[in-house]
């Protein structure tokens, strides 16, 4: 569910082509999930793409015809689109916690009051016994 992919391998046009070792050509690429695509970039299997509008209509191949769709919104509608990608993060800043300095978690100002906790020590750590 909202992972956004078809798990399929697809030729994505010359511009995502690579040449291998032995010399031959690298064509297909399997899609990746779009799931966390707001806090990855660089974009495309190669990284070669540094934002979403950059990696969207340097597509072709079997993706040509979505990228010219894209290419013909409105600079609203791409914005619009663009936002909801960005949107997709697995871990949203403001939603991490941190143990680098933990700060006070019952403080209203503490970035993640209100959302409770997950306590991974038991899994990792158990502090009555000493290594």
């Amino acid at each position: 569910r909202n992972i956004y992919t078809d798990f399929k391998r697809h030729d994505l046009g010359s511009a995502f082509h690579e040449r291998e070792y032995d010399g031959s050509i690298q064509r297909e690429f399997l899609t990746a999930p779009l799931w966390g695509v707001g806090s990855t970039p660089p974009y495309g299997h190669d990284g070669r793409s540094i934002n979403l509008m950059e990696v969207i209509l340097r597509h072709g191949g079997e993706a040509a015809s979505e990228r010219n769709a894209f290419a013909k919104l409105s600079r609203k509608e791409q914005d619009q689109v663009i936002a909801f990608l960005n949107s997709l993060v697995l871990f949203p800043p403001d939603d991490t916690a941190s143990n680098l300095d933990p700060g006070d978690p019952a403080h209203p100002g503490f970035p993640q009051y209100g959302h409770g906790s997950i306590r991974l020590t038991a899994l990792f750590n158990n502090p009555l016994r000493i290594e």
